[in-house]
């Protein structure tokens, strides 16, 4: 059968691949016959005339074997009414089962699983027969194992499921995933227990090396911890122990050094991670097999005698492992699917089997072009591979369009503007230039466009993205990086926006890309980063109506670089305006900072009644939190969370005891807001209404509990040379309890920053003259509630303040270049009103701010007073900008507004602001009395 090769390049996939395998069948039996032939001609097929006939036994074991091989059900069925054992092993310490799913024998497993045999049968790799029946696709056995109760979330040697071994595209993956999704196990969850192993010998390696334990100790076999860990792909722990000074080179009783194991057992990004730490290539183990000979992969062979013949001449610098980690970054070697086991090598699949699979793979690949299915490895932990129904990673951006810039549209008007960002936003394109300003929509759902893959994609020599890219958070920070060296001095980023715009994700992209330019050092830098990371959300965030994460302080970062080497070399973060009162106070629809419900959720019963705390809202201080029904795995995640936080607490430097201390902070902080106070009447002073509680806390915050007490309801100043002592009312008592609340927790949090940048500290390097920096500054957005007070008029001043700086940067500086060239401007820009509000606040010394400083530098201020002198400011001012609120038909205010409030004329909009409470809030500092209490408390 002959076919025109032009004809058959013209036919679809399916049509293409079904004609050809049918040829190919053909041939076969044509091959056959003519073999037969040939024998018929030289007498193969007639008998011997001389000769006894032998009869030869074999064991029932070897028969039973071969009887599923061949698919001869009767033989089978024979055997094991002789007496064949159902349950007898097979080579590799494997079952008949795992022979069954092999060879796609369905009957006989079936019959098998009658007799008692056991679907969960792990051999010595630990893959169990779904494993199996994955890897070879056999559906039916699938789905036959399945109905049989097979636990399909085993996890074999190298921590793989058995999902993880299914193409995708075949008929397994497909049963496999159904039959998760139906069962309630999503990927998330699936991933997350794939994690635990690395994850729990990370902490014990972390334990193991906080008590001194020798990094490179062997056991009886000669196997190091670094053995363990590069054979079973763990890179956050390969990192951990190469941090501590792991021997490389170290060779087990069979010489098999770190690098032979992560090469047999396929770990490609760990061989990389090897040779980058210059791991030697040449070594031999006891077969005289250097670790290229042993590879698992031709992309693993292919790194390991690249690195060899770098090796070779007795270079053996730096340099050349570097080149070749440039040449193939380890980020990008993921295999598409996990190595398998020699025992399944392709060769000792039937012809059949293998045509099945690669006509699989090549119909899914070419159903899904253009779309990347290799996973961006931000965590070493996440080595393991994932699997997703129609959901691969998508490299290829939205090609680049006219409205790209704003700034180039013919027409520039508020509704012509509207209207192109939001068909942008319609196409996911999330990301628009308006000149040198990144306009960011936020999508509110993934979008898969900040990958690795991505990242390197905007990396320059000039720091200008080509042409054929559209505008990206990485492009801003490509050409940050590129004008710190060329202008020779800082950069920074100002992110600003409403809550849940996207400035903190925006942030940690920024980061991100930039560390790529930390050289081989940026798996540190990412690590490290991620756990930063996770310690500021958990204590400077919240929950929010409109986001789940949103931020509580201003943060900014600051990246630094070495000149010479133009590498990241270290970070610090600093942090101002950490809203304390959300401690206290929660606006509505919003929740107390994250820690609280991480540490309701993770500790365990017992650890929970040994710091006296009961249940979420049983606490004055989380009982305003979004009340609404927490599932049980929202429960579980904050478990997960918490764990998380705990290890990324250890990473930082804290041990295990330092973190059980400020799990007593906080729940000592919770308890001190129950401590309530009773008085007689409304004028007599406060007293404790719970001593009980009372010495919990003191116990907690190791002061004394009479001490405590006083401190609360009295005050004591000296002025003068004398002593002059205040009995505080319930409101006040409150007031100081919540004071002394608040002072725990922000000392706590400006702890945790100073552990934080000692954590990211860069080294200075030998040789290198100066660091030049690139900042990223994420700041609150501007808020208006029902009820806006000092925080909210702290919070929309910044941002007046910032907005003035951007409309300096953006207009008047372009005007004054117009002017000084000559060119003739249409309409000139002015500040409007925007230059009386700033005034109003910050004129010195009749603004405000002024004002206020003034009135909290008085021992005990007399809050009345700040109402008459603000009245006198607003009808002084020169601005109707700011001005008093609505007046009545007779001219005068409303009571509750006489002269408590006023309101302000924004960029963003009018809002109207209390004064009630702003002197004690400027204030923000503990009594005398406290300070005297807590100064032995060593954690204040």
């Amino acid at each position: 059968m002959e076919i025109d090769q032009c004809l058959l390049e013209s036919l679809p996939l399916g049509q293409r691949q079904r004609l050809v395998k049918r040829m190919r069948c053909e041939q076969v039996k044509a091959y056959y016959e003519r073999e037969k032939a040939f024998q018929k001609q030289e007498g193969f097929l007639k008998k011997p005339k001389h000769g006894k006939s032998q009869k030869v036994h074999f064991h029932l074991a070897d028969m039973m074997q071969d009887a599923i091989i061949h698919h001869d059900d009767k033989e089978a069925l024979r055997l094991l009414k002789e007496g064949a054992d159902p349950h007898m092993p097979v080579s590799s310490g494997g079952s008949l089962l795992h022979l069954c799913a092999r060879y796609d024998n369905v009957f006989i497993a079936e019959i098998l699983i009658d007799r008692g045999a056991n679907v969960n049968h792990q051999d010595e790799d630990f893959w169990t027969p779904m494993h199996i029946a994955c890897a070879c696709d056999s559906p039916d056995v699938v789905l036959l194992l399945i109905l049989a109760g097979a636990n399909v979330l085993l996890q074999d040697v190298n921590g793989n499921i058995p999902l993880d071994y299914a193409m995708e595209g075949t008929e397994s993956s497909s049963i496999l995933l159904t039959y998760l999704d139906e069962n309630g196990v999503d990927l998330t969850s699936l991933r997350q227990m794939k994690l635990r192993r690395p994850v729990s010998m990370l902490t014990d390696v972390k334990h193991f090396l906080s008590c001194g334990g020798n990094v490179n100790e062997k056991n009886d076999d000669g196997v190091t911890l670094l053995h363990m860990a590069c054979a079973s792909g763990y890179k956050d722990v390969v990192s951990l122990l190469l941090e501590h000074g792991g021997d490389l080179n170290a060779a087990d009783n069979q010489y098999w050094t770190p690098l032979h194991l992560a090469a047999k057992y396929g770990q490609a990004n760990l061989v990389k991670l090897l040779l980058m730490h210059q791991a030697n290539p040449h070594l031999l183990n006891c077969h005289e097999e250097k670790a290229s000979d042993v590879a698992a992969s031709e992309l693993i062979e292919e790194m390991l005698l690249k690195a060899e013949s770098a090796w070779d001449g007795k270079t053996q610098t730096p340099l050349c492992v570097q080149t070749l980690a440039q040449e193939d970054p380890y980020e990008e070697i993921v295999p598409d699917l996990p190595v398998l086991p020699s025992k399944l090598s392709p060769l000792v699949l039937p012809i059949a089997k293998q045509d099945s699979l690669l006509e699989k793979d090549i119909m899914f690949k070419d159903a899904t072009k253009g779309l990347c299915k290799r996973p961006s490895q931000d965590s070493a932990a996440e080595n393991t591979p994932t699997h997703g129904p129609a959901t691969p990673e998508q490299v290829k951006l939205m090609p680049p369009a006219p409205n790209d810039d704003l700034a180039t549209l013919s027409e520039l008007t508020d509704s012509s503007l509207l209207y192109e960002i939001q068909k942008r936003f319609g196409n996911n394109q999330i990301y628009t230039f308006i000149g040198d300003i990144l306009l960011l929509v936020n999508p509110f759902k993934e979008i898969p466009v900040y990958s690795t893959v991505v990242s390197e994609l905007y990396l320059s020599s000039t720091g200008q993205h080509g042409p054929s890219l559209p505008p990206h958070i990485f492009s801003c920070a490509e050409r940050a990086f590129h004008q710190l060296f060329q202008e020779q001095r800082p950069q920074c980023f100002i992110l600003s926006g409403e809550r849940g715009s996207g400035k903190s994700e925006a942030s940690k992209q920024i980061m991100r890309h930039l560390t790529c330019r930390s050289g081989s050092s940026r798996p540190i830098f990412d690590s490290k980063f991620k756990h930063v990371m996770s310690i500021l959300e958990a204590f400077g965030h919240a929950k929010t109506s409109l986001n789940d994460l949103s931020s509580c302080f201003i943060k900014y970062f600051e990246l630094q670089f070495c000149e010479r080497k133009k590498h990241l070399t270290g970070a610090r973060i600093f942090t101002y305006m950490l809203e304390k009162s959300r401690l206290v106070s929660q606006p509505p629809g919003q929740s107390n900072f994250l820690i609280f419900s991480l540490l309701m959720d993770g500790l365990s019963a017992e650890e929970k009644y040994g710091l006296h705390l009961n249940n979420l809202h049983a606490h004055r201080y989380l009982h305003q939190t979004l009340r609404e029904d927490i599932s049980t795995a929202e429960h579980s995640l904050n478990r997960e969370k918490f764990a998380v936080l705990k290890q990324a607490l250890n990473v930082i430097g804290f041990s295990d005891l330092e973190v059980e201390n400020l799990c007593v902070i906080l729940a000592a902080v919770l308890l001190l807001g129950d401590v309530g106070f009773a008085a007689l009447s409304e004028a007599d002073s406060a007293l404790v209404s719970d001593l009980q509680l009372l010495e919990q806390v003191a116990g907690m915050l190791q002061v004394s509990p009479d001490e405590l007490a006083s401190a609360l309801t009295t005050d004591i100043q000296y002025f003068k040379g004398e002593v002059l002592t205040r009995r505080h009312t319930v409101a006040m008592a409150e007031f100081h309890r919540d004071l002394l609340a608040k002072s725990l927790y922000s000392r706590l949090f400006s702890f945790l920053v100073n552990a934080v940048n000692c954590c990211l500290h860069g080294t200075e390097e030998p040789g290198s003259s100066q660091t030049w920096g690139i900042g990223i500054l994420d700041i609150f957005g501007f808020e208006e509630f029902q009820k806006n007070e000092f925080e909210q008029l702290c919070v929309n001043m910044t941002n007046e303040k910032m907005h003035q700086y951007i409309n300096e940067v953006l207009f008047l500086q372009e005007q004054a270049e117009c002017v000084q060239e000559g060119v003739t401007m249409e309409t000139a820009y002015s500040l409007g009103n925007q230059t009386g509000v700033l005034d109003f606040f910050f004129q010195k010394p009749s603004g405000f701010l002024s004002l206020l400083d003034e009135e909290s530098q008085m021992i005990w201020s007399v809050e009345p007073s700040l109402p008459k002198k603000l009245q006198g400011l607003l009808e002084s001012s020169n601005t109707n900008a700011v001005y008093s609120p609505v007046k009545d038909g007779n001219g005068n205010l409303a009571l509750r507004d006489q002269g408590s409030a006023f309101t302000v004329m924004h960029y963003a909009g009018r809002v109207m602001y209390e004064a009630v409470g702003a002197i004690e809030k400027n204030k923000d500092s503990l009594s005398q009395n406290l300070l005297f209490v807590m100064k032995d408390y060593r954690y204040i």
